[in-house]
């Protein structure tokens, strides 16, 4: 199967995830992630602010907050280019041409140091750390020479047999489903 059949099924699939079902697992995965040292270390973690289909970020976001923890949101830039941008509760936000909502293009952004975890989005998942996103490409250019901690949050039914990465491709470090952690040794 390729990238783009992954794509457009996984997208299906999770329009269709029964709503408190997917909450259930959901809430199960981020009291996993709040548990981990990798959430305990980090004082600025970037989390994207997820669509309605999406892994919901809200209460990761205020958790975040709660915890006096750095909050930046992923920005595109043109030519597959992203950073990141310090978020607040009052910041206003626009809407980009996918959908999603991101911070105004004037802000500054974060250098990729000050930012110990990235909670990366996707579509599909593997057991050996590699993952199918929207196809833009952003993360993993973003990622190439990143040096925090990378995790993504799955539910179970994203977690399938993908297509041999290709060399653009970067790994997480982490996976965290419902039911465990996959820790990836890079």
């Amino acid at each position: 199967m390729n990238k783009q059949k992954i794509r457009t099924d996984m997208i299906q699939l999770l329009k269709s995830y029964p709503k408190k079902e997917k909450q259930r697992e959901e809430e199960k995965i981020m009291h996993t992630l709040f548990k981990t040292k990798m959430w305990k270390n980090a004082k600025t973690i970037a989390v994207v602010m997820a669509q309605d289909f999406e892994f919901d970020t809200n209460k990761i976001i205020e958790k975040a907050w709660e915890e006096g923890k750095t909050v930046a949101l992923p920005r595109a830039k043109a030519g597959g280019i992203m950073d990141v941008v310090p978020y607040s509760k009052d910041m206003q936000l626009e809407r980009t041409s996918f959908g999603i909502l991101e911070p105004a293009r004037t802000l500054t952004a974060l250098s990729k140091k000050e930012i110990e975890l990235i909670i990366v989005p996707g579509l599909a998942f593997s057991t050996d750390g590699f993952r199918v996103g929207f196809g833009g490409g952003y993360y993993d250019r973003f990622l190439k020479d990143y040096d925090g901690v990378t995790v993504s949050l799955v539910l179970e039914k994203q977690l399938i047999a993908l297509p041999n990465p290709e060399p653009f491709d970067v790994p997480l470090d982490f996976l965290i489903t419902a039911d465990q952690i996959f820790r990836f040794n890079r």
